[in-house]
């Protein structure tokens, strides 16, 4: 083959190599620090920064400091990765007082969920929320918990 193609080749294929990224736990626990001064000053006890955003996927890391209210996203599931801490996670039921959340078409916040299934997760452990599924994170009062969720845009 050509060197003349494989060059060509090289650099079509290149754009995509510069897309990927990777964090470190250095990386991180800096990023962490911030959004925990930011998580103790807000009223939500919540934090959040998104990471990478390509459009139909994004990566953001979370530092809760108390119970926020649950969620719902329409078009959007989440894969949710314990970093430190541990939360109580309730998926599916039915979410109290749900209204729409103001920035994002499909998206709804809430009081809370009545029924759905409760998981406690520690750090090292996975969650899948399809989307669609009304969520609720729930943390213990006094505890601080760091996560990284991974959004994917449902088709």
């Amino acid at each position: 083959m050509p060197r003349s193609i494989i060059l060509s080749l090289a650099l079509i294929a290149a754009p995509s190599l510069l897309a990927q990224t990777a964090h470190t736990t250095a990386d991180l626990k800096q990023h962490e620090a911030k959004l925990l001064a930011t998580a103790k000053a807000s009223p939500t006890g919540l934090a959040s920064e998104t990471m990478d955003d390509y459009g139909n996927d994004r990566t953001m890391l979370i530092v809760r400091v108390h119970t926020g209210g649950s969620e719902r996203h329409q078009f959007w599931a989440d894969q949710m990765v314990i970093l430190s801490g541990t939360v109580t996670l309730i998926t599916g039921g039915t979410m109290q007082q749900e209204h729409p959340n103001g920035t994002s078409p499909g998206e709804t916040i809430g009081d809370g969920v009545d029924g759905g299934k409760e998981v406690v997760l520690h750090a090292g452990d996975i969650a899948h929320i399809p989307a669609n599924i009304p969520h609720w994170v729930k943390i213990a009062p006094g505890a601080t918990t760091t996560y990284l969720i991974f959004k994917e845009k449902d088709k």
